[in-house]
C-alpha cells in the first residue's frame, strides 16, 4: 500500500510537547505504527471490530521529521563526494604526516565552503528567499568562522583583523534580524541606483559603516557616485570635490595588513593598499596615520564651506575621518573616534570589526581578542539595532570558543541552536580536527555507544537521508566510513529500504553498493527479496539473475524446475520416433544471454559406471543452469545439422567434398553438449534415457563424432539411466540380458514396480539405444586405428 505523507506541523503545544505531525483519524480507533528507514513512522488506522469505534475509511500514511528539503539535497550530494576523498585521503596518509593531512583539511573544507556559499544567495542580493536558504547561509558563514581559527593560518601570524572583516563583509546579514537583512553590500547597491545619491539620508551613514567595517571598496565606489562630481562646472559643486577628494585619498591608499597582497582574488570589498610584510606596514601605516592626523587636525577649516553648502556631507566627511584617526596617538582623538564608531556600528561585531582594522590591525586572537569583545560590548551597553540578539549571543559564544580551541564547547553549541543543522555538525568534525589535541577528545569512544562523537553524529545525519529516495544512497556511501556501527546500520537500511524495490536501476546500485563495501550478506538478502518481487511478478528471468546474484542455487534449481520437466516432456514425445528434430522451447532461448555468463563449473569426464553415479551423487553449484546451456547449445548444434542436410536433400546429387566437411562439423558441434549432459553428468537422471533416445540420429550418423572412450561412457549412462526409467516388466526383461561387450560387464538393473519410471519408455528403447551405440563404437574403434595407421 502506498502510504501518504502526514500532514507536517512542527509546533509546540501548550504543555511544550513539539508536534510534528497529524493523523485525520477518527475517535476511538487504534493507531498501528512501524518504524520505516531514518526519520519516518509508518502509521495505520485500525478500525475496532469490537467496539465499532474509529472511521469508516481507516486511513494510512507516515511522518517524517527534519527530512532533507532541496537546498539541503543539492548540498548533500555535492559535499559526500569531497567526503569521501578526504577520508581515503586521510586512511591512506595514516597518522606520521601531519603537515598533508591539515593540507587535506584545507583543500576540504575550502571545498565544502564553496558548495555551501554558492547555495547561498548573493550578499549584496538581500535575505534568503526560503528557510532552507537561510539555513544554508548560516551553516556557510559559521564553516567560515571555525575555518578560519582552526585550518586558516592567517590567523596565528597576524592577519585576523583583515580575515575577520573579509568574513563580516560576507556573512554581517546573518547578524541582522531575517526580516531585517541589512547587509551593507546590499544597502550600497541600493543606493547607487539612485538619481541623487546625496538625498538619501541613509546614505552618509551607510558610507561611514562601509568604512568601519573595511570594505573601502565599496566605499570609494559610493563617494564618487556624488552627484558633485558630475557638476564640476559649478563653484560650490567644485568646492565640495575638492574636500571629497582628500578623503577619497586617504582611503585609497589605506595601508593594509592582508596575506592576500599580490593575489589576484583580492578580499571582497578590500580596498586600499595590501602588503603581507609586517615591518613595511608598519612604517607605511605610521606615514598615513601622521596624514589622517594632519588633515584631522584642519578638518573645521577644510569643512567650512561645506558646512554651509550642505551640512550633511560636511557632518559625514568628519565622521570618516574620526574613524580613521582610531591609531592615533593622540588618546582624546582616539577616544573620540571610539565613541564615533561606537555610535554608527549597528551592533557590537561591526565596532569589534572596526577597532581591529582602525587601531589592533596586528592583533593575534590567542592573547586579546576576549578582552577586547568584552570591551566593545561594554561599551555599547547591550544596544544593537537591527540586529538578531539570539544570534549574537550564539556567535559570541562560538567566537571566544573557537578562539580557546575549545572543541567540545563548539560542538555543544551547534548541537543545542537551530543555526547549525546536522549536515553541518557531521562534517565541521574535520574543520575543528585541526587543532592540536582535539583528535583526543573527537575520538574518545562514547560510554553506551562504542563509536566516538563524529561517528554518532554521522548516523543521526544518515537517519536524514535514508527516509527520501534521492538521497538514501548518500547514506549507504557514509556508513561506509562509521567503523563501529556502519557496516550494522547499512545492512539494515538495505533490508528495510523499500527504495531499492522501486527499479531494476535503484536496485542494481543499491546491490553494487553493498558489495562495494563487503556487506555480502546484505548484498544477498537485496538480491533474494528482488528475486522474489520478479519472480511474483511472473519476470523468471530477472528472477534467476537476482538469485544467481545472491549465491543462491537452491532457489535458482526450484525457478527452472518446470523448465527442465518440460524439456524432458518433450524429449519422451519423441521417444521412438528417431529424428532429433530441434525441440519446442522460447523460453530456454530467452535465457540465453543469462545462461551465457555463468560461473565456470569443473569436471571432469567419466571413465566408470561407478564415478558415474558417485558423481551423480554430489551437488553441484547451479547444475540445472549448467544443464540448461548444454540443452540450449545442443539445439543449436541440431540446427546446424539441419541446415546442412537440406541442401544435401534437396540436390538429389551426390554430396560433394565441401558439403561433406560442413556437415562433419556440424555434427563435430553436437558433440561437446553431448558430453556435458551425458558424460559429465549435468543431465537430471530421469532426462538421461529420453535424451539418449532423442540422440539415436546422431550415434547412428556416418559423421558420429564421438571416441571411443565416449561411446563407452555411453554405454554406461545407457546402463544406468535404464534402471530408473523403465516399468517394473520391462526393467525385469532387461535384468535377464547381462552381457559382455568390449570388456564391459553391465550393472545388474533392479526394478521394483513403476515409481519414478515413465509409461511412454519400452524395453525396446534400451535394446534400439544400445545396439545404435554398439554400432558407433565399432565406427569409434575403426576409425581411431585408420588414425593410427595414417599416423
Amino acid at each position: 500500500m502506498d502510504l501518504a505523507v502526514v500532514q507536517q506541523r512542527n509546533i509546540i503545544d501548550s504543555d511544550g510537547t513539539e508536534i510534528i505531525g497529524s493523523l485525520p483519524a477518527a475517535p476511538g480507533s487504534r493507531l498501528q505504527f512501524s518504524w520505516g528507514t531514518g526519520t519516518q513512522l509508518r502509521l495505520c488506522e485500525v478500525h475496532s471490530q469490537a467496539t465499532g469505534a474509529g472511521g469508516e475509511d481507516p486511513y494510512s500514511g507516515f511522518v517524517e521529521w527534519i527530512p532533507p528539503v532541496g537546498e539541503q539535497r543539492r548540498t548533500a550530494y555535492d559535499i559526500m563526494p569531497l567526503y569521501k576523498n578526504l577520508r581515503k585521503k586521510l586512511h591512506m596518509l595514516g597518522s606520521g604526516r601531519q603537515q598533508e593531512a591539515r593540507e587535506a583539511l584545507q583543500e576540504y573544507s575550502a571545498s565544502v565552503l564553496n558548495v555551501l556559499t554558492s547555495c547561498a544567495s548573493d550578499p549584496a542580493a538581500g535575505p534568503p528567499r526560503s528557510e532552507d536558504l537561510l539555513q544554508v547561509a548560516y551553516e556557510a558563514g559559521l564553516w567560515q568562522l571555525l575555518e578560519l581559527f582552526f585550518l586558516s593560518s592567517d590567523t596565528p601570524e597576524g592577519f585576523f583583523a583583515e580575515a575577520f572583516a573579509a568574513w563580516l563583509c560576507q556573512h554581517g546579514g546573518l547578524l541582522c534580524m531575517p526580516s531585517g537583512f541589512h547587509l551593507l553590500a546590499a544597502e550600497a547597491r541600493r543606493l547607487q541606483q539612485l538619481q541623487r545619491v546625496d538625498d538619501d539620508p541613509g546614505y552618509w551613514p551607510a558610507l561611514q559603516r562601509l568604512v568601519l567595517t573595511g570594505q573601502i571598496e565599496v566605499a570609494l565606489t559610493l563617494l564618487t557616485a556624488h552627484p558633485a562630481y558630475a557638476e564640476l562646472t559649478n563653484p560650490d559643486m567644485a568646492a565640495k570635490v575638492e574636500v571629497l577628494e582628500q578623503v577619497f585619498r586617504l582611503l585609497r591608499v589605506v595601508p593594509r595588513f592582508s596575506r592576500q597582497a599580490g593575489s589576484s582574488s583580492s578580499m571582497l570589498g578590500a580596498g586600499g593598499t595590501l602588503t603581507d610584510d609586517i615591518v613595511v606596514f608598519s612604517a607605511e601605516r605610521a606615514k598615513w596615520t601622521q596624514q589622517v592626523d594632519e588633515l584631522y587636525a584642519r578638518r573645521a577649516q577644510l569643512l567650512a564651506d561645506m558646512k554651509k553648502l550642505d551640512p550633511a556631507a560636511a557632518k559625514g566627511l568628519a565622521g570618516i575621518l574620526c574613524l580613521l584617526c582610531a591609531g592615533s596617538s593622540n588618546e582624546h582623538i582616539m577616544r573620540d573616534s571610539f565613541n564615533h564608531a561606537k555610535s554608527i556600528a549597528h551592533n557590537w561585531v561591526e565596532l569589534l570589526a572596526g577597532v581591529l582594522l582602525w587601531k589592533y590591525p596586528t592583533l593575534q586572537p590567542q592573547l586579546h581578542l576576549k578582552h577586547l569583545v568584552n570591551k566593545v560590548k561594554t561599551a555599547l551597553g547591550g544596544a544593537s539595532r537591527h540586529s538578531d540578539e539570539e544570534f549574537l549571543d550564539f556567535f559570541e559564544q562560538l567566537l571566544l570558543a573557537a578562539c580557546d580551541q575549545e572543541v567540545q564547547t563548539i560542538i555543544t553549541l551547534a548541537t543545542q541552536q537551530p543555526y547549525c543543522g546536522l549536515q553541518f555538525i557531521a562534517h565541521i568534525y574535520d574543520v575543528i580536527r585541526a587543532s592540536p589535541g582535539a583528535e583526543r577528545v573527537i575520538s574518545r569512544p562514547l560510554p553506551g555507544f562504542g563509536g566516538d562523537q563524529a561517528e554518532m553524529f554521522t548516523l543521526h545525519y544518515v537517519e536524514t537521508l535514508t527516509g527520501h529516495a534521492t538521497t538514501w544512497q548518500l547514506a549507504a556511501e557514509y556508513l561506509a566510513w562509521c567503523p563501529v556501527h556502519g557496516s550494522a546500520v547499512l545492512e539494515a537500511l538495505l533490508d528495510r529500504s523499500k527504495f531499492p524495490l522501486q527499479d531494476e536501476v535503484t536496485a542494481l546500485k543499491a546491490f553494487a553498493l553493498a558489495q562495494r563495501h563487503g556487506l555480502t550478506g546484505a548484498a544477498a538478502g537485496l538480491a533474494r527479496r528482488l528475486g522474489m518481487a520478479a519472480a511474483a511478478g511472473g519476470r523468471s528471468a530477472a528472477a534467476l539473475q537476482w538469485f544467481m546474484r545472491a549465491h543462491d542455487p537452491a532457489r535458482c534449481a526450484e525457478l527452472v524446475a518446470p523448465l527442465l520437466a518440460k524439456v524432458q516432456q518433450q524429449l519422451l514425445d519423441q521417444a521412438g520416433s528417431y529424428q532429433a528434430a530441434p525441440l519446442d522451447l522460447p523460453e530456454l532461448s530467452a535465457l540465453e544471454p543469462l545462461l551465457a555468463h555463468l560461473p565456470a563449473q569443473s569436471s571432469s569426464k567419466i571413465g566408470f559406471v561407478q564415478q558415474h553415479q558417485q558423481q551423480l551423487l554430489q551437488a553441484r553449484p547451479y547444475q540445472e543452469l549448467h544443464c540448461l546451456r548444454a540443452l540450449l547449445r545442443l539445439q543449436e548444434a541440431l540446427q546446424g545439422v539441419q541446415r546442412c542436410q537440406q541442401p544435401v536433400a534437396a540436390a538429389g546429387a551426390p554430396v560433394s567434398a565441401q558439403q561433406q566437411a560442413a556437415l562433419s562439423a556440424a555434427y563435430r558441434d553436437v558433440r561437446g553438449p553431448v558430453v556435458e549432459l551425458l558424460l559429465e553428468g549435468l543431465a537430471p537422471a530421469a532426462m538421461q534415457l529420453p535424451l539418449l533416445l532423442y540422440l539415436v540420429p546422431v550415434f547412428d550418423s556416418a559423421h558420429m563424432p564421438f571416441s571411443r572412450g565416449e561411446v563407452q561412457g555411453l554405454l554406461q549412462v545407457l546402463g544406468g539411466a535404464s534402471a530408473g526409467a523403465l516399468p517394473a516388466a520391462a526393467a525385469a526383461v532387461l535384468a535377464g540380458r547381462h552381457s559382455t561387450l568390449a570388456g564391459l560387464a553391465w550393472p545388474a538393473v533392479a526394478g521394483s514396480g513403476s515409481a519414478g519410471s515413465n509409461s511412454k519408455l519400452h524395453a525396446r528403447h534400451v535394446d534400439d539405444v544400445r545396439l545404435v551405440l554398439c554400432r558407433s563404437l565399432v565406427k569409434a574403434h575403426v576409425q581411431q586405428a585408420a588414425a593410427l595407421v595414417d599416423a
